[in-house]
């Protein structure tokens, strides 16, 4: 590629709610390179996602060899954690930038499309939030992911808020501590109040941070810590089934909270288990394609 080229090269971003990674395609569909940012899930605001994509974004940019790229070059495609709602992915598209075109979806939308490869299949995500996506003929819908003060279940932030507060239970002698129990606040603040403090400005992404704690006591089989990952993973097992009750045969389950939880789940729901054929990287450039139409023109990208 030359200063002049005007080669379109293809933005892939995974927005997530603990930090947003991106790659660069070139028109063969080869990995130029990769960038990642902070926390980008839609409920933070759009401007703040929005911040974390440039970031990401210079930050691949800056490991290509060469004449700079300009992002005017950039045809993105978002998987957006949090960006459930219509009309704020509607503003979210409205919105003025750099590149050649930009488009998102959901996080459980692009990722479905990238393990199906554009076919039927439902998808789990248990990362910092959950949700689950299906698509089944020409049905589609979401289960779950309606943010984290109402919805995410069986994500790795419910698990570290329910951490804490039964953590801050054994402090005051309402239920039994453990080794748990005080490693936990350790982390978050040794007395109730400073708990309290560091809570009102905690996001979904530092409850989370907490759950690999959880995971840790429980394979050591400390009691506390095991029961509450044992309520999580049965939250997970219903979304599992909510997704199976529709009519759904193969479920892909990603997310960084997957392999964690993994081991704790309804080994009945294993025969559901579905094999990748994509990621979600592979799906933002589908994405990509099906809303611009440009990749097919080289016949070459690998969608």
């Amino acid at each position: 590629m030359t200063a002049s080229d005007e080669t379109p090269v293809y933005l892939a971003a995974d927005c997530g709610g603990t930090n947003c990674r991106v790659r660069l395609f070139d028109e063969d569909g080869q990995l130029l390179s990769e960038g990642r940012g902070g926390p980008a899930n839609a409920s933070l605001g759009l401007e703040a996602v929005l911040s974390e994509i440039f970031r990401a974004t210079r930050d691949a940019l800056a490991k290509l060899d060469g004449p700079t790229i300009p992002l005017s070059r950039l045809h993105a495609g978002f998987a957006m954690a949090g960006l459930v709602e219509t009309e704020r992915r509607k503003e979210f598209l409205r919105t003025p930038h750099p590149f050649a075109s930009m488009t998102a979806e959901t996080d459980a939308f692009v990722a479905q499309l990238g393990a199906f490869a554009g076919g039927d299949g439902g998808l789990l995500i248990t990362g910092t939030g959950s949700c689950g996506f299906a698509v089944k003929g020409k049905e589609k819908f979401y289960i779950g992911g309606w943010g984290f003060p109402v919805s995410d279940q069986g994500s790795g932030a419910r698990l570290g808020h329910l951490a804490v507060r039964r953590a801050l239970q054994a402090y005051d002698n309402i239920l039994p501590s453990s080794p748990f129990c005080k490693e936990l606040l350790a982390e978050v603040g040794t007395h109730p109040a400073e708990v309290s403090r560091w809570a009102r400005t905690a996001k979904p992404a530092d409850y989370g941070a907490l759950a690999a704690i959880v995971i840790e006591h429980a394979h050591a089989e400390d009691e506390v810590a095991k029961n509450l990952v044992l309520t999580v993973a049965k939250e997970v097992n219903q979304l599992i089934r909510a997704l199976v009750k529709r009519g759904v045969g193969e479920i892909h389950h990603i997310g960084g909270f997957a392999e964690p939880i993994r081991p704790w789940l309804d080994k009945a729901y294993g025969r559901y288990e579905a094999q990748a054929r994509g990621d979600v990287f592979d799906g933002a450039l589908r994405l990509i394609n099906n809303r611009t139409g440009l990749i097919n023109k080289t016949g070459k990208v690998r969608i």
